[in-house]
């Protein structure tokens, strides 16, 4: 799509106005803070049209940027793209044209209540300003911009408000930013300097993780069905498939003006990628020998190399209790064409049994519509785990590529649920791990049976489907575990999962051994679990220690 998009092009007015019909004041007012370096000092805006019109003479091609900063993905199709297309044009440094310092802003401002607003109000201003001047946080942040108390490379008087009225998670978000830039940031930025943002800022993510150096990666919108059945062992899958909307609309190529900078841009970006690995292979392909006088030192280090890599460390697992697991469990969709997950029930209770007895909290939520699931792990997102040492969320749901499904059929994508947990946008978890165990399919293909001699038979006659998928980790200290790879079908029975059974098993029975161990051996055992269907699960991981899930009472025994 990219390549057919060529020259460099402007919006069409009707394109732009039927864009703004769909924005609420609220909105407005958002995307003007967001853009506000690029608008000369005194310009009256007084529409998102006026907005909109301004840019578009300064030939700032940042309109989906706006639109995916304040989350109104939708409207994007409106510009012939999808929110994947532009997470991929602003995953590379130096596209992101609205800088970070004004998107760290405005995710605060969306996380302080009235009151919270009212009393940083009366400590940065001493009081002597009424409340009812400041509308929003972004208007209090640029009134300490006109005082010079406030810029990009200078936060501390938020620092020191966040600190008085005790939000240590804002607080944890700025001094995030401030280690993250206070070198690369220009001394100044105001609405008076150069039109040209910031090109040195960290690529832009989602308004809810704005001091984030890392971006959800493309999430695809393919619907892939579910199939309930198994042949041979049950009914056909093309009986009762339940027929998945494929989410996020469809792609309106026909209405591509005004993207033409942000695809050429892309294609560009992909070509120097390219370019860039070439050039990479072509150097370390031709690393000289090391010189003979260093060859003693070489040996020293090597020896030192071989000493440390026994001594791998290791992530702290001493509170008590050692976290929160989570589980949502999806058994019945009324409504809807997905079948009842019969054994899922069994899985849930093994997880509650398994992960108390580890030390965990459990909390177990049931039978969630998708705005139901946002919600409940939004609430997680945004509690306080500072005195626990991990997070863990077991899905259990039918499911789509990339997407789990909610009991009302609406889907659910895997990356925007490991993003709410991700840098900025779960502080407390920050150098945490955070684990996800996810039971269900990622598509409808069965697996090709390879017999191994002495391979059994299941005896039971029930095999049911799950479905769901995700895409690679980018932050640190995650893993996800799914049940399969990617566009397979995972079993389940009346007794439960072949994943969640297994795993349950051997984190029992391997007490002590590290986490990626232990889903070593629940591969092999679920990969030999019938003759002839199969499955193998694909654990994905950003661990950056050894994580041995024991229970504080059972190192100190050991120890």
């Amino acid at each position: 799509m990219y390549q057919r998009l060529k020259g460099k092009m402007a919006l069409e007015v009707q394109i732009l106005y039927k864009i703004s019909e769909e924005l609420d004041e609220e909105e407005v007012r958002d995307l003007r803070f967001l853009c506000s370096d690029f608008i000369p000092a005194g310009k009256t805006t007084a529409t998102v049209l006026d907005l909109f019109t301004e840019l578009q003479q300064q030939e700032l091609n940042i309109i989906p940027e706006l639109l995916y900063q304040i989350q109104r993905f939708k409207l994007l199709s409106t510009l012939g793209i999808q929110k994947a297309d532009v997470e991929q044009f602003l995953h590379q440094k130096g596209n992101s044209k609205i800088s970070n310092y004004r998107v760290l802003i405005y995710t605060l401002s969306k996380e302080i209540d009235d009151g919270e607003l009212n009393s940083i109000t009366f400590i940065l201003q001493e009081g002597k300003r009424k409340c009812r001047d400041i509308q929003n946080f972004m208007d209090l942040c640029i009134d300490l911009e006109k005082k010079e108390q406030l810029g990009p490379n200078n936060v501390q008087i938020l620092l020191q408000a966040m600190k008085e009225i005790k939000r240590v998670d804002l607080k944890s978000k700025l001094e995030t930013y401030q280690k993250i830039y206070s070198v690369t940031i220009p001394q100044q930025e105001s609405r008076r300097e150069s039109k040209e943002p910031n090109q040195r800022m960290l690529s832009a993510v989602s308004c809810t993780a704005q001091a984030d150096a890392k971006l959800i990666a493309s999430t695809g919108t393919e619907s892939h069905q579910e199939p309930q059945q198994v042949p041979s062992t049950a009914d056909d899958p093309a009986v009762e498939r339940p027929h998945l909307q494929q989410a996020g609309g469809s792609t309106i190529e026909n209405t591509a003006n005004g993207m033409a900078n942000l695809h050429s841009g892309m294609k560009a970006m992909s070509m120097e990628s390219t370019s860039a690995e070439n050039s990479t292979t072509s150097s370390s392909d031709a690393a000289p020998a090391l010189p003979p006088c260093h060859s003693a030192q070489a040996s020293s280090n090597l020896e030192a190399n071989q000493h440390n890599k026994q001594h791998i460390e290791q992530y702290k697992m001493n509170s008590e209790p050692l976290g929160i697991c989570l589980i949502l469990n999806n058994k019945l969709f009324p409504g809807t064409k997905f079948k009842e997950r019969n054994g899922t029930n069994c899985d849930a209770e093994r997880l509650t049994q398994v992960f108390t007895t580890l030390g965990f909290e459990v909390h177990k939520k049931e039978n969630l519509t998708v705005l139901h699931m946002k919600k409940i792990l939004q609430r997680y997102q945004k509690f306080d785990h500072t005195i626990y040492d991990c997070f863990v969320c077991c899905i259990l749901s039918h499911g789509e590529k990339d997407a789990v499904v909610g009991t009302d059929g609406d889907i659910l994508h895997i990356q925007e649920i490991r993003f709410m947990f991700s840098g900025t946008q779960c502080h407390s978890l920050l150098e945490k791990p955070k684990v996800f165990f996810i039971q269900a399919c990622q598509g409808r293909k069965s697996q090709t049976a390879c017999p191994v001699p002495d391979s059994f038979t299941s005896s039971s006659s029930d095999l049911d489907f799950d479905a769901v998928s995700c895409s690679i980790p980018e932050d640190r200290d995650f893993l996800i575990a799914m049940s399969t790879i990617s566009d397979y079908v995972s079993y389940r029975t009346g007794k439960g999962s072949w994943f969640i059974q297994t795993l349950c098993a051997c984190l029992e029975e391997f007490k002590g051994d590290d986490l990626l161990t232990i889903l070593t051996e629940v591969n092999r055992r679920v990969s030999e679990k019938h003759s002839s269907l199969k499955q193998i699960p694909e654990p994905r991981f950003t661990l950056s220690k050894r994580l041995i899930l024991s229970p504080p009472s059972a190192q100190h025994s050991n120890s």
